[in-house]
């Protein structure tokens, strides 16, 4: 940030920036909806904090009379400008709304304080708990009279001297044709017939490369159809399978692994693919696989290749039932190839010589045309008897448990369903299914339906709370975990919260994590519990889940916020930070300058967000913190010298201008901003109007 003059750097292309309107108005939006996920309704926290968002509305429709936001999977798109993705405050925002499958949010002049506080209370729900995402209601997405919702594929929808026109579609069509017209944005108006050539949207695809939000928006298509697809039916899905497979054949190797690297870390990559193997055609599914290896720096060996490419021939053409068994084969390897990608090729040489062996060679032979295989196990034909005859014994017993731990436990809920009523054998079977001790059978096989699970658990009640907690504390299957939290969650929640505190006495990290989730997701605090100890834990995972317990006990606010902030951990500290914005106690300013502002250990952008903090603050210890920040010495000529530019010195530069201009000790340090060749200095450190 100093004077001194430097040889001239490259130009390079201008970037566009938000303004400081709009960014401050996304940042108090983050807030805002923040706030309304922390705090139960009638928290005295949440009416200031929609107050805020109707201030900063209030600013900019001052010079318009609309206000649209475009959401990508870590971005906001406003007014032709896309944020940056790395900016903690602005990139939760965008992935909350993201996981509500929305892709544009509007506002319409000005809205009242009524919208904006159902707004917020609506963006801040959970994605997964409220049982359908916001962008995937169609006609029930909720609409106010100046704010409007739109879903992922709200390209259908035509903006025009405010009137809003919808066409309902199948679910995969409407995203593949909001791909198409992403993908073709910018080259004159868009046909829809342009759906039908997805070569063309490849090309234009390929082109493009102006902007990481296009890639981003592109991607996020992509990821909801591989979804949608795996599970989708009907002659409208078979169409979009084969375009948006189309599609990916098409695209060369480095932007199709460009897009795969933006569509999030490691495991969300091995979902995609997943998805993928499940939805599209054996060829796409083989250059996802491949484009998802290469950016996650995994290796599949040649012979590996090679025998995947040999089933991926057979899928295509083969004799009889050749085709079908090669698909079958080539997916199920597929999925089972990226279970192990933490692991290095395990072949040795003389495996990998008959891989290679196996893949050059055709089939020994082939079932004959028209043969049928049995579908239906002895167990199961055992079953559908006793049912008919209403009888029940242990060979019946058996047969139960056989098809349990087969997986089968859907097809013999639904034959419960259908049945007979007041059949004695359907009574035994259901008694028996609703035990908890059948309960634990069912998740202790690999894969847990998450149907099935949600009827059992409905007809056991709360008998099944402690067999569940037993997995949440037990099961080394994450994603079984995943699903037995869901499902307790939408439980009793004072029934739950009872068993839960009982369980808080277990040392095991990952126990009290889960445990610790669960109260936040209840929103219901056992009685005599405090989240107190537990923001001490050696292990910070335990102390994430802490934290925004803490802060829901009135007693430990304070404390907790004060243990966060010295914490070690970086996201306790932004977790904390978040939490202050707007409203930072006095008390609460000494460790905020100490152990955050003034550390040169903690990253730039946790800094910057910590003097964005203390803006509201009066305190002098705020302003010797600032100006400590910017100072970099004097000239040789006594002159005073700003330290080098950052982000969190920029950010400095922001507070002292609006908050301490007329200060003595800011003064001296403002006005050499204001003379200095940078331009960004220029602008951090402009006079605020009078």
């Amino acid at each position: 940030m100093s004077d001194t003059p430097t040889a001239p750097a490259p130009a390079e292309e201008p970037q566009a920036t938000l303004s400081r309107d709009l960014g401050e108005f996304l940042i108090q939006f983050s807030i805002a909806v923040h706030r309304f996920a922390m705090y139960p309704p009638g928290h005295p926290s949440l009416r200031p904090a929609a107050e805020n968002v109707l201030d900063r509305l209030d600013i900019l429709f001052r010079d318009r009379k609309s206000l649209s936001i475009g959401i990508a999977h870590d971005q906001l798109v406003i007014e032709g400008v896309a944020t940056d993705s790395k900016h903690p405050v602005l990139s939760d925002l965008a992935k909350r709304l993201h996981e509500h499958q929305l892709g544009a949010l509007t506002f319409e002049r000005r809205p009242d304080l009524f919208e904006i506080e159902e707004l917020l209370k609506t963006l801040a729900a959970d994605a997964d708990v409220e049982g359908q995402p916001l962008g995937l209601r169609g006609d029930r997405i909720p609409q106010w009279d100046h704010v409007q919702l739109f879903g992922l594929g709200y390209e259908r929808l035509r903006l025009a001297d405010g009137e809003r026109q919808s066409v309902q579609t199948h679910r995969a069509s409407e995203l593949w044709l909001g791909l198409a017209r992403s993908a073709m944005a910018g080259e004159g108006e868009f046909d829809p017939a342009m759906a039908n050539h997805p070569e063309r949207i490849a090309e234009s695809i390929r082109r493009h490369r102006r902007e990481a939000a296009y890639d981003q928006v592109i991607v996020g298509y992509l990821l909801q159809l591989a979804d949608e697809l795996k599970q989708g039916k009907g002659q409208e899905s078979v169409v979009v399978r084969e375009q948006v497979s189309t599609l990916i054949q098409e695209l060369d190797d480095p932007t199709l692994q460009r897009l795969v690297e933006m569509g999030g870390d490691f495991y969300q990559r091995k979902q995609f693919v997943l998805d993928a193997s499940q939805g599209l055609a054996v060829e796409a599914v083989m250059k996802v696989l491949r484009a998802a290896a290469n950016a996650s720096e995994q290796t599949i060996s040649n012979s590996m290749t090679r025998l995947l490419t040999k089933l991926a021939m057979h899928a295509e053409s083969g004799p009889a039932r050749v085709p079908y068994q090669a698909d079958e084969a080539l997916r199920e390897n597929v999925e089972e190839l990226i279970e192990d990608w933490e692991l290095k090729d395990p072949n040795p040489d003389a495996y990998t010589l008959i891989l290679d062996q196996m893949a050059r060679a055709a089939p020994v032979f082939a079932p004959e045309d028209g043969a049928v295989e049995e579908e239906l196990s002895g167990a199961a034909r055992l079953i559908e008897m006793s049912v008919e005859i209403g009888a029940w014994g242990p060979t019946v017993h058996k047969a139960v448990a056989d098809l349990v731990d087969q997986g089968q436990t859907p097809w013999l809920i639904h034959l419960i369903e259908t049945a007979p009523a007041e059949n004695p054998a359907v009574e035994r079977l259901r008694q028996h299914l609703a035990s908890p001790a059948q309960l634990r059978r069912v998740l202790a096989g690999e894969d847990v339906d998450e149907d099935a699970l949600r009827r059992i658990v409905e007809r056991m009640g709360e008998a099944a709370i402690d067999p569940l907690l037993d997995v949440l504390a037990e099961s080394p299957s994450r994603a079984i975990r995943r699903k037995v939290f869901d499902v307790v969650a939408r439980m009793d929640s004072d029934a739950v919260a009872a068993r839960v505190a009982e369980r808080m006495e277990d040392t095991r990290w990952f126990v009290l994590r889960n445990m610790l989730a669960l109260i936040q997701r209840l929103g219901i605090r056992p009685p005599e519990f405090t989240a107190g100890p537990f923001l001490q834990h050696p292990d910070a995972r335990v102390r994430r889940e802490a934290l925004p317990v803490a802060l829901r006990e009135s007693s430990l606010r304070e404390r907790a916020l004060a243990a966060a902030l010295a914490d070690e951990d970086e996201r306790m500290v932004r977790m904390a930070l978040l939490e202050l914005r707007g409203q930072l106690p006095e008390t609460l300013t000494p460790i905020l300058v100490n152990r955050v502002v003034l550390n040169d250990n903690r990253p730039d952008d946790l800094r910057a967000l910590a003097v964005r903090v203390l803006e509201p603050s009066r305190s002098t210890l705020a302003l010797d913190a600032l100006v400590r920040l910017l100072e970099g010495g004097r000239t040789l000529f006594g002159r005073r010298r700003l330290a080098p530019k950052s982000v969190e010195r920029l950010a400095a530069l922001r507070v002292l201008a609006q908050r301490w201009d007329g200060h003595p000790k800011a003064r001296p340090l403002l006005a050499e901003a204001r003379r200095s060749k940078d331009p960004d200095v220029r602008e951090a450190a402009r006079e605020t109007p009078a």
